[in-house]
């Protein structure tokens, strides 16, 4: 199931543009997220925005897996940030530089496998990590990788289904039908896992069938 994930991310499965289109689309994703998940999709968008209102100019972002560029709308306008949009797939890091360019949002953009990352430690002050560790072939790892680049009182926050939660049973059965959907963890591994990797203040917040984390990186 994980290998087949991966694959599947990587050739930019069709879900990858269902997805996109909700998550871009507020009036209508917004109704089919809530009909789907249960959740409140003006979440993902009000938890992105704040975490990167927080920043001060000059301070790194890393966004991954950023899909098509769904968390750009958020990006305050005026900000000196340095942006990485980072992604297996090369169909959605295009379509995030495109998405980038009509907003006038200035990125970069890397190919990256979230159990192997490429960047050296304390890298970033933020690292947004939206609607993926359910994604993700190795969960444990990509939590662990994902730490190691945060910078010591860096955050992380993202957002993933979790195991365990019924209100997300019907999307892990049609997730893993289709292939997308990795073997996932429930908020009792996420914690351990995220203790592990040196994050603390491990806060999990519950919206119908998605979870949304945010942590710090200990100093």
């Amino acid at each position: 199931m994980s290998h087949d994930a991966r694959r599947a991310w990587t050739r930019d499965h069709a879900w990858a543009k269902v997805y996109d289109a909700i998550a871009s689309h507020r009036a209508v994703g917004q109704v089919l997220w809530r009909v789907g998940m249960g959740s409140d999709l003006g979440l993902l968008h009000r938890t992105a925005g704040a975490a990167l209102d927080r920043l001060p100019d000059g301070a790194a972002v890393l966004d991954l897996p950023c899909g098509g560029g769904v968390v750009l709308p958020n990006v305050p306008a005026g900000r000196t940030l340095r942006y990485v949009a980072a992604d297996i797939s090369p169909a959605m890091l295009q379509r995030t530089a495109d998405e980038a360019r009509r907003l006038g949002v200035a990125i970069e953009t890397s190919s990256q496998d979230v159990g192997a990352l490429t960047f050296e430690d304390a890298t970033f002050d933020l690292v947004l990590a939206f609607t993926s560790l359910h994604c993700f072939p190795d969960p444990e790892r990509a939590v662990h990788e994902l730490a190691r680049v945060i910078a010591p009182g860096g955050a992380l926050v993202g957002s993933t289904m979790l195991r365990g939660d019924w209100r997300s049973r019907q999307a892990w059965i049609g997730g893993t039908a289709l292939g997308v959907l990795g073997p996932g963890c429930t908020a009792e591994q996420l914690r351990t896992w995220a203790a592990d990797a040196g994050l603390v203040d491990v806060r999990l917040t519950r919206s119908g069938g998605i979870t949304y984390i945010a942590a710090q990186k200990a100093t």
